[in-house]
């Protein structure tokens, strides 16, 4: 890949360049005592996050008798957890997707006929919709690291052993062993330390997030402009005339675009393998959180928090782009089963009745070894990352919403 030819590219190279991301899976990434510079970072990162995670955790104890605050840390705990996890296996695996990045460029097909105004436009969805994304998880991290200045007079009431303490209001609201005077005297270093959290959960979600939504615009398109060429090989307006006449040349053709398409699937297998481990955290996690995050707006405004409040906006802000993330994550890998599913109606679209025996065998060989292809991104046996599955944890998340917001109405009636 060359970051001076960025047109030739479906993914969003610039925007890999600005988040660090193509450096990270580079060989070529500038190094200092033999250390890629990018993968240390990211180790940085890791540790950070796994240092948050930790002080969430002690923290929790201490708001054992404040539900909301309770659930707040156990929410930051999953998407620290999960935003720890992409960078640390974007960084172990880094030598697989730079191998399989090739693919993302407009002229990976061999087929000299594809139409290549399918890729461009796969290249201008992909720059927006990674442009959107980065919107929305700025918005949060923007959200997060800048509240505690909107409620300058909240305090938390820490119990500790013999006393009360009272904490201002933080980015992440960690506990730490200090007297209150302490820490309220020196509160901006203390906000420091959890504002850099907040950062680095939103370049590691920026990071992994664009280049996932990348990746899977890239894989639809290829195969769609493959389906395409498919469909028009032995089209008489097409390339081949006179089918007749040439047909050793369709016979050549149909096995460029097979040998096309099987660098595809290769591609495919090998980036799910990557994808799979991260995906089934990703929808468990982000099902929590949706739960957890409308359930926490539940919570407030029952209680008496204005919707515009601090607290709920930020929940607002928050449980918005993951319920987007997660309908695009399920939209995009149902966009690439139907191009997937295609291939075969596509071949059997093309004007094959004209061709040889030999082009029909052929033809029939492939559409069986499709047939045999299970190139299905699944978290279990039976679960494909679709759009049912996407409808399935929505329904989930409002029963059982519905279920706890009933619960606590009739608990605090009593």
């Amino acid at each position: 890949m060359n970051l001076n030819d960025e047109q030739n590219y479906i993914v969003n190279l610039k925007l890999m360049k600005i988040t660090g991301f193509y450096h990270l899976i580079s060989p070529r990434a500038p190094k200092y005592f033999g250390f890629n510079v990018y993968k240390v970072t990211a180790a940085i990162e890791v540790m950070t996050g796994i240092f948050s995670i930790i002080m969430l955790f002690l923290s929790s104890y201490y708001y054992l008798d404040n539900t909301n605050e309770l659930m707040s840390h156990f929410m930051l705990v999953v998407a620290i957890f999960f935003s720890t996890l992409k960078i640390f296996w974007v960084s172990r695996n880094s030598e697989t997707i730079w191998n399989n990045m090739d693919m993302t460029c407009i002229n990976f097909l061999l087929y000299t006929g594809h139409k290549k105004e399918i890729l461009k436009k796969a290249r201008a969805k992909s720059i927006s919709t990674t442009i959107l994304f980065v919107i929305l998880w700025s918005s949060v991290t923007v959200a997060w690291s800048i509240s505690p200045f909107f409620v300058k007079d909240v305090y938390l009431n820490i119990k500790f052993k013999d006393e009360t303490r009272r904490f201002r209001y933080n980015s992440l609201n960690y506990v730490y062993p200090i007297s209150e005077e302490f820490y309220n005297e020196h509160f901006l270093y203390f906000y420091v330390v959890e504002m850099l959290s907040v950062v680095f959960w939103g370049h590691g979600t920026v990071a992994y997030d664009t280049f996932v939504i990348s990746i899977c615009i890239t894989i639809a398109f290829q195969l769609k402009t493959i389906a395409v060429s498919y469909i028009s090989l032995n089209d008489k307006k097409g390339d081949i005339k006179n089918l007749k006449d040439n047909d050793l040349e369709a016979m050549f053709n149909l096995k460029l675009l097979i040998q096309d398409q099987q660098n595809m699937f290769k591609k495919i297998k090998e980036i799910y393998k990557i994808f799979e481990p991260v995906t089934f955290v990703q929808l468990a996690a982000q099902s929590m959180l949706i739960i957890l995050q409308a359930y926490m707006i539940f919570i407030n405004h029952y209680n008496g928090f204005s919707l515009l409040s601090v607290p709920i906006i930020k929940l607002i802000v928050t449980v918005a782009p993951n319920i987007i993330h997660l309908f695009i994550t399920c939209y995009l890998y149902t966009n690439i089963n139907h191009q997937q599913d295609s291939m075969n109606f596509a071949l059997y679209s093309s004007d094959w009745t004209a061709m040889s025996i030999n082009y029909k065998k052929m033809l029939l060989f492939t559409m069986r070894m499709n047939d045999a292809e299970k190139l299905k991104l699944k978290i279990s046996l039976r679960k494909i990352v679709n759009l049912e599955m996407f409808a399935s944890v929505m329904h989930l998340t409002y029963s059982i919403i519905s279920v706890l917001a009933k619960s606590y109405g009739n608990t605090n009636t009593k």
